[in-house]
């Protein structure tokens, strides 16, 4: 598989459109050396964000090759080519060094998914840090018996419920029928969704029902 076949294939991991995100200016600064969102990148150009990356997130020394061998397991040579910016790594091992490099993993993010990608991972990741607290002060303030009351259970989000949270972010009138119509479900399930955010103090519903709409706590 060539880089071209590579960058085809995984741009269908979108899961919504780019264009309905936000522009707001995201909260990581790529290097000048990465290109941004849609831009073509020769070989040679993935040679370098590569080599830059494995440089900065693993040093120059000798010790640096035996490191990412372990991690990739290929061999001493081709990594020294990877680190000096000499050949590409096969998609295989491309994806061995997303796992092993900080570097290489958030531009690759920010390449498929936009600058944005980082606005919504840090939306969520806080609606659901919020909602997790919310939900150990309501337990704490329950009732019943320390041992009937779980206060470390994790906030765990569907697909569904991730878009819709970003969507409504942008567009108070998001609703069931629109996570229905993205998603291919019916409204049934898209209601259960928004039920089960409510429940978990992510969102609220002001006004009147025909007439209001969610917003994010």
């Amino acid at each position: 598989m060539t880089w071209s076949d590579f960058q085809a294939a995984h741009r269908k991991l979108f899961f919504f459109n780019d264009k309905e995100r936000s522009s707001k200016m995201s909260f990581t600064k790529m290097d000048p050396l990465f290109p941004g969102l849609n831009e073509e990148i020769t070989n040679e150009k993935l040679a370098e964000i590569v080599a830059y990356s494995l440089q900065k997130d693993f040093g120059q020394y000798t010790s640096t090759i035996k490191t990412i061998g372990q991690t990739t397991g290929a061999n001493l040579r081709t990594i020294r080519n990877w680190h000096d910016g000499l050949k590409v790594p096969s998609s295989l091992h491309f994806v061995q060094l997303l796992q092993a490099s900080p570097t290489l993993r958030k531009w690759f993010l920010s390449y498929m998914f936009g600058e944005g990608f980082w606005d919504d991972y840090r939306l969520i990741k806080g609606l659901e840090r919020s909602s997790f607290n919310t939900m150990k002060t309501h337990s704490s303030e329950a009732k019943t018996g320390q041992n009937d009351v779980p206060i470390n259970v994790p906030i765990n989000l569907n697909e569904r419920q991730k878009w819709f949270l970003i969507k409504l972010e942008s567009d108070k009138n998001t609703a069931a029928e629109h996570i229905a119509k993205q998603f291919s479900v019916t409204k049934k399930t898209a209601k259960r969704d928004i039920a089960d955010l409510k429940a978990k103090h992510m969102i609220q519903f002001h006004g009147a029902r025909k007439t209001g709409c969610y917003e994010i706590i």
